[in-house]
């Protein structure tokens, strides 16, 4: 609340230029979202005269989510490393491709002073991407949110859940966000809820639960649903991995191909998609006879 006031008041002068030194550092994750958020709106909606904001941060992402242009100093002497806008619209979403490169390059410049790198505008933007990005959460957390959830009767603030699990809530937002993407639970303002489907799965058994995963990911993962069809095709029903690698090698970062890798791996592997031949580095067809059973796996 103190916050808010010390944003009231300097609002409340109408000034030309707005400068603000790392004004949501110190507040928990749901409060400071929700005022870049309350901020985006005053300005987008041009409800305030101001006519430019001055921001330094040392949060990456608030950056490229917030600036129309972006100054990265360096430092041992302090310097400009690189001055670049961001060519991207608003509202913002911190998984696409795009927000990612800018995100990626920033990265870049401030670990790697020694590269000359050019902006994203100049490199070229990534395509916009098919796959949407998977939330790195494994299939055992997202089962421990919603058996969580469902012994609370289904719905619980998501701070309040971070907070009995001695968690930071960004840590806890990509096990919330895996368990959206597959429509065990509702995200809403700071709210999680139970769906109907969560609810199902948090009471199953284990048997069940692998083929209740197995149907969510497969209706609503659309890089499982290409990995399953492209084995299918196969006469062997084998692939190697590289493949799929090539594949996401056009939408994302250098550095996110692996981790988006690694997620469908655990997915699919939990739900009995596919196999995981480690020594061959290949994905394996798993019959409907074979899936959602106990037989021997070949996975390594």
């Amino acid at each position: 609340m103190k916050q808010r006031v010390g944003f009231a008041r300097a609002l409340a002068v109408e000034p030309e230029v707005l400068f603000m030194d790392e004004p949501f550092s110190a507040l928990d994750v749901l409060t400071a979202e929700n005022l870049r958020g309350e901020l985006l709106e005053l300005w987008l909606g041009k409800k305030i005269p101001t006519r430019s904001i001055f921001l330094v941060t040392h949060n990456i992402e608030e950056a490229v989510l917030l600036a129309d242009r972006i100054i990265v100093l360096g430092r041992n002497p302090a310097r400009i490393r690189a001055d670049f806008r961001v060519a991207l619209g608003h509202p913002r979403e911190r998984n696409a491709a795009e927000f990612l490169l800018y995100v990626d390059y920033i990265y870049k410049v401030m670990t790697q002073p020694e590269l000359q790198l050019a902006p994203p505008a100049a490199a070229g933007r990534l395509p916009k991407s098919p796959y949407p990005m998977l939330p790195h959460a494994r299939p055992g957390s997202i089962a421990g949110l919603l058996e969580l959830l469902n012994d609370r009767g289904g719905a619980d603030d998501l701070y309040r859940v971070a907070e009995d699990l001695l968690m930071e809530v960004d840590d806890l937002l990509p096990i919330v966000e895996a368990a959206t993407l597959l429509a065990f639970a509702r995200s809403h303002r700071g709210d999680v809820e139970l769906t109907a489907a969560g609810k199902a799965f948090a009471e199953a058994d284990i048997a069940t639960r692998k083929m209740l995963f197995r149907e969510a990911a497969l209706s609503h993962v659309t890089l499982l649903q290409q990995i399953r069809h492209t084995l299918e095709s196969k006469s062997d029903g084998a692939m190697p991995l590289e493949f799929f690698r090539d594949i996401l090698e056009k939408y994302f970062p250098a550095n996110e191909i692996q981790a988006q890798i690694d997620t469908a791996l655990h997915w699919g592997r939990y739900g009995e998609i596919f196999n995981y031949d480690s020594e061959g580095d290949r994905l394996l067809l798993r019959s409907t006879s074979d899936s959602l059973t106990t037989a021997p796996s070949v996975e390594h």
